[in-house]
């Protein structure tokens, strides 16, 4: 929903395809031929892919509600420059495995010439502000559909009970 607000068809300013939002370079390294770029099964199962790599890639982290910042910042922003940020954090005493007020303020520096140009940043230059608010908004959205199920689940349990008195 973040991404595409289900919209097959969506294509962002970045250039970012189908319901995922998924990048053409991304796409292509999976070997989807580009008349598959918006079907919605093939987008989701390269997500999928990307995501399953990306959970990979921080599996060092061991707290999930961080690992899952750091899997949703890159999926936005790119591995490298979420990297950058967590050396600059550590360099700068900070916790790398933390996302908010920790790298998450490092990627935003990014933007900022004395932060891009350290030689711990192979990435250069990062505008932070999307991906940042990216991760809130995936984050808020998750909790939101956790709250819909939680009240079905009642709900249904409630109508279970009462269906049970009845009998």
């Amino acid at each position: 929903f973040t991404e595409s607000r289900f919209d097959s068809t969506a294509v962002s300013e970045a250039g970012a395809q189908g319901v995922m939002q998924v990048m053409p370079e991304t796409l292509r390294g999976f070997n989807i031929p580009d008349s598959l770029h918006n079907d919605n099964r093939t987008n989701i199962m390269t997500a999928a892919k990307l995501l399953q790599s990306l959970e990979k890639q921080f599996r060092h982290i061991k707290a999930p509600e961080e690992r899952i910042n750091f899997i949703l910042a890159s999926y936005n922003a790119g591995f490298g420059y979420i990297h950058d940020a967590m050396r600059l954090a550590g360099k700068y005493g900070k916790d790398r495995y933390v996302w908010n007020d920790n790298v998450e303020t490092y990627l935003r520096l990014k933007n900022d010439s004395i932060y891009y140009t350290d030689s711990l940043c192979r990435n250069g230059r990062f505008k932070a502000t999307e991906t940042i608010l990216f991760v809130r908004k995936v984050q808020h959205k998750y909790s939101e559909y956790r709250l819909r199920e939680e009240a079905f689940l009642q709900a249904f349990q409630s109508v279970e009970e009462g269906s049970g008195d009845a009998m």
